[in-house]
């Protein structure tokens, strides 16, 4: 199972690093191209969108435990997932309507009703192939939903070249509905492969029953984990716009968009952590398992504080095209410590519960009070202190939910000891680097 695991975190790696190539050139051109009120735009937007995530529940996300359980009929399962997305679909257009009718209504500016089509396209194109990458990925399939992820990259790239022409944001919304269009039928053609798809649409397949059981008992609240988790990393900007001019909200989401690069790896640490738990044999497994992606994210996250604190200031100047990043720097530091901090143990530990704990448990001890905290000082910081002060309620905030994560670990008499086998972790590089040059000395 090692290999496998290495081989899904290696094209996990190679999926997101095309992610951030991706979002720092679309990043770029936003930037550049748009009016900074428009970017501003788009901010307000995503902070709303944190609402919206509420009901974008993943009724997939129970393959990450069950996934063995679909190997004999898959097409049985996978109907009722596709079904469920597809009626979710539905709501979220629904949602988008009202949203944009209130943005538009109240803000007396079109680009709102651009801003939300684009990202509800993103969205709705997510959803519907959530299942298929959900369940490659548990099956150490993860250079398919690599590929597939690479297409959607490159047709990003060259789209947004339009907005060259158009740099408006009603350009953009085409842009994101084309490349959705394109992303799930690239999928559907692959799953073709391993799916009956004649099958699949067969009527009789549809279980409601295992659509409430999955829903209640274990989807709806790793959702409403991911929601409230979602909401602390992006509803920053929502906050802001309640007390300060779009043209800060937006130099706050320049900051908050650069800084959530910093979540990309972590992020599939936290996901294959979740794979690799899937297949754990018992709890002294499990915490072997979650310990090892702990020292890693460990690892990582002194990397990534040491890369934004040297390098963030280039970054933030190529990026607006500024010479003066001073103030939006800033801001960005603090998200990212935040970020890292978080990142670093909770986010492995959230994995460990998730699949073997309870994640009603979790929703009640850790996400609420968290949620609640997070309402309560993003709102006074926003007030009283601006764009500075939201960015440094952050890192309150990481702090919070770090102290709480470790309280309810240890319900599971959680064993810690082996996160501090980094002398073991310097040995196996020693040996890696030793092995490497005895084979180069072979090589002359």
């Amino acid at each position: 199972m090692k290999k496998q695991i290495i081989s899904n975190i290696i094209q996990s790696v190679i999926e997101k690093f095309l992610i951030i190539g991706t979002q720092f050139l679309l990043s770029f051109f936003l930037v550049r191209m748009l009016e900074r009120e428009d970017y501003g735009i788009i901010g307000v937007v995503s902070g709303y969108f944190v609402f919206v995530n509420f009901v974008n529940i993943s009724l997939e996300s129970v393959m990450l435990r069950d996934h063995k359980k679909y190997e004999d009929n898959p097409e049985k399962y996978f109907m009722n997932f596709f079904l469920f997305n597809f009626c979710k679909t539905g709501l979220f257009i629904i949602i988008a309507a009202i949203l944009s009718f209130y943005l538009v209504g109240h803000f007396k500016d079109i680009n709102f009703l651009y801003a939300v089509l684009s990202a509800t396209f993103i969205l709705i194109a997510d959803s519907i192939v959530a299942p298929l990458v959900i369940y490659s990925t548990s099956k150490f399939n993860q250079k398919t939903v690599t590929k597939i992820a690479s297409i959607r990259s490159i047709l990003n790239i060259i789209f947004v070249f339009g907005l060259l022409f158009s740099p408006t944001l009603a350009y953009n919304a085409l842009k994101d509905f084309i490349v959705g269009i394109v992303f799930i039928i690239v999928w559907f053609l692959y799953s073709r492969k391993k799916l009956n798809y004649k099958q699949l649409l067969n009527r009789k397949n549809i279980d409601l029953s295992f659509i409430k059981i999955n829903l209640f008992n274990y989807s709806i609240w790793t959702h409403l984990n991911g929601v409230i988790t979602n909401f602390i990393y992006k509803s920053d900007t929502f906050f802001l716009s309640f007390f300060v001019s779009l043209k800060i909200v937006g130099d706050y989401n320049v900051a908050l968009m650069s800084a959530n690069v910093a979540n990309i790896l972590p992020m599939i640490f936290g996901y294959q952590n979740s794979v690799a738990l899937s297949h754990a044999t018992d709890d002294e497994h499990a915490f072997k398992i979650s310990n090892t992606f702990i020292r890693l994210s460990i690892y990582l996250g002194l990397l990534t504080i040491g890369g934004f604190l040297i390098f963030g200031q280039l970054y933030l100047k190529i990026i607006t095209g500024q010479s003066d990043v001073n103030t939006i720097y800033l801001y960005m530091i603090f998200i990212v410590l935040g970020l890292v901090i978080v990142k670093t143990i909770a986010s492995p530990l959230n994995s460990f519960i998730n699949i073997r704990g309870s994640v009603i448990s979790l929703f009640k001890t850790v996400l609420v009070p968290t949620f609640l905290s997070t309402l309560v000082i993003y709102y006074f910081t926003s007030r009283y202190f601006g764009a500075m002060g939201i960015s440094i309620g952050n890192l309150v905030v990481a702090l919070l939910w770090l102290i709480l994560m470790i309280k309810e670990v240890k319900r599971y008499n959680y064993n810690f000891k082996s996160i501090f086998r980094f002398k073991d972790d310097l040995n196996l590089l020693k040996g890696f680097i030793k092995n490497g040059a005895r084979k180069g000395s072979k090589t002359y």
